[in-house]
């Protein structure tokens, strides 16, 4: 399961964050990612390519973070 995380706000907004970064950030693995944002019923981001390699924008993972925030509360 995907909680809040608080190091996510440490993001800058217009940056970008690994596949890999973003696991480590909710502490799950890759693929558990993956699988999140392949299923229909989840919210979470959309990754981007470039060079092959997955990033998210962190806007985005901002975003979904302050909506798992509502979502617990």
């Amino acid at each position: 399961m995907i909680e809040q995380n608080e190091h996510i706000e440490r993001l800058h907004p217009d940056g970008l964050t690994s596949l890999s970064k973003v696991a480590d950030l909710y502490d799950v693995s890759a693929k558990t990612i993956r699988r999140r944002w392949e299923s229909e019923s989840s919210d979470f981001p959309k990754p981007i390519k470039i060079d092959g390699c997955n990033y998210f924008k962190n806007r985005d993972l901002l975003e979904y973070n302050e909506n798992l925030q509502y979502e617990t509360a």
